[in-house]
């Protein structure tokens, strides 16, 4: 016996008796559907106020007690905290923590991982629902569903994991090339301040001698012993010192903001500490290199950068030669079709006629031998800069020997002039450019030891690696460069 059946009436919309619908689809979809939703993820807005964020970069301090623990993690902490004297070591350690341009390297590693989750989902499926109206029917609706179901091609997606990990792998070896950048732009700083301390030093003294000269030909110039023209050359040379210590200021406040910039802090926040580097231009000679060059030569950031580029290229080639084959979708379904229940099961085909995906084989095909020769010659180019600075290395460590000697030899004319002078033999002015010419000495060789060091930053940047100092305990200690707050 046929069930009563119930249908929608076109002209008033009330039900009919005798005409029940006996397969209510889209009710049942609704309900997959309302049973899908609580698992659905929820927005959480996170609004970002330029002020406040200004605010809090501008309280940042070096004595902030939080930062204790965090760069406890890359080197054992001193008590009491802050450290009286910082070395290389532990601004280095602040630096990842507090350098927002590591924050947002770090973000986009977290970015790559969350991508690479994603890659490893299998695609969703399609729901469509029909329906139909027809008056003149027995059964007056048509009700339908049908169900989308993408078939990828054998192994197409276990290459979409592949890529997603590459390109992980390619974001962490650009967090660790960006860590070196931070690395480089504060040691050179750190070098920048410290030959400007030693160069304030030395012109200070210098400038102090050269008054004393001065005074001295006013008094010869007085006492008819000089001419007025020997003074103005006295006098040209104290303002070309006022000058050299006016750069020399310039260059220590510049050194000083690049400092506040790569430890991520206001350049306030620095002000007055006190920062030791005992053996600034004058590195170890016998520092092993030989290992750190292999290891550059091989996996420098920048280079594992270029070969996780490669390999994600050779990903995607892969992947355009998968695609050249046909796509497959599998479409099952069901229909109330005015009374007639059926289940059709379709699949579809995408044919490839008109070409065989050649364009992207192609353009993959050419992006890995661009990927290819990008390694290649930044691998060369890491060769260069090692060789280049190995030798500026040794050129400058022969001319602070040469410095060293004038200095010497200053000093001891030095020491004949005092001695001649308590003896009567020498008067106060030969004294006195016996002790400028020493200290210009001393000024030189302050300029060739700035040249040394910059020699052996270079290296160190040639390697990324640090090759003598305090920092050799901090890559003992191997950190993730991915650790630290992001502030």
């Amino acid at each position: 016996m046929r069930s009563p059946v119930w249908t929608t009436n076109a002209m008033t919309g009330e039900d009919a008796p005798g005409e029940r619908a006996r397969a209510p689809v889209p009710a049942l979809a609704l309900a997959v559907l309302a049973a899908l939703l609580p698992a659905c993820a929820t927005y959480a807005p996170a609004p970002i106020d330029p002020a406040e964020s200004a605010h809090s970069f501008a309280a940042r301090r070096l004595d902030a007690p939080e930062l204790r623990d965090e760069v406890a993690r890359f080197l054992p902490t001193s008590s009491p905290w802050p450290p009286a004297t910082w070395d290389r070591a532990q601004l280095l350690a602040i630096a990842l923590v507090q350098n927002p341009e590591l924050a947002v390297a770090r973000a986009e590693v977290a970015a790559s991982v969350a991508h690479e989750t994603g890659a490893g989902q299998l695609p969703n499926p399609t729901l469509g629902l029909q329906s139909e109206y027809a008056r003149r029917e027995p059964q007056h609706w048509l009700y339908g569903v049908s169900i989308d179901v993408p078939l990828p091609v054998i192994g197409l997606r276990q290459l979409e994991v592949e890529l997603a990990r590459q390109e992980s792998a390619a974001s962490r070896s650009r967090l660790m090339e960006r860590t070196w950048s931070v690395r480089r732009a504060l040691i050179g700083a750190l070098s920048d301040a410290e030959s400007a301390r030693r160069r304030l030093d030395v012109l200070t003294r210098l400038a102090a001698a050269q008054e004393r000269l001065v005074d001295v030909q006013h008094q010869r110039v007085a006492a008819g012993e000089d001419t007025p023209s020997d003074l103005a050359v006295a006098q040209a040379a104290a303002i070309d010192i006022e000058q050299q210590l006016a750069q020399a200021r310039a260059d220590d406040a510049t050194a000083h903001a690049a400092i506040a910039s790569a430890l991520g802090l206001p350049p306030d926040a620095i002000d007055g500490i006190d920062i030791a580097w005992n053996d600034w231009g004058d590195p170890p000679a016998d520092a092993k290199s030989s290992d750190a060059r292999e290891q550059a030569l091989l996996s420098r950031a920048d280079l594992a950068t270029a070969i996780d580029e490669y390999a994600q290229n050779e990903t995607k080639l892969k992947q355009a030669i998968a695609r050249q084959y046909p796509q497959l979708e599998f479409k099952p379904g069901y229909y109330w079709d005015h009374g007639i229940a059926k289940w059709p099961l379709d699949v579809g085909v995408t044919l490839p006629l008109f070409n065989r995906n050649q364009g992207e084989i192609a353009e993959a095909t050419a992006a890995r031998d661009v990927a290819g020769r990008r390694l290649l010659a930044t691998q060369a180019s890491i060769f260069g800069e090692i060789e280049a600075a190995e030798r500026s290395e040794r050129i400058a460590r022969d001319n602070v020997d040469v410095a060293m000697r004038r200095v010497e030899v200053a000093r001891r004319q030095v020491e004949h002039a005092d001695l001649a002078l308590r003896a009567g033999a020498l008067d106060r002015m030969e004294r006195s450019n016996a002790e400028i010419v020493a200290l210009r000495a001393d000024l030189e060789n302050v300029q060739a030891q700035a040249q040394l060091q910059s020699a052996r930053n270079a290296l160190e940047d040639a390697l990324h690696a640090p090759l003598s100092g305090p920092e050799l305990a901090l890559a003992a200690s191997k950190p993730s460069a991915e650790s630290g707050a992001d502030r």
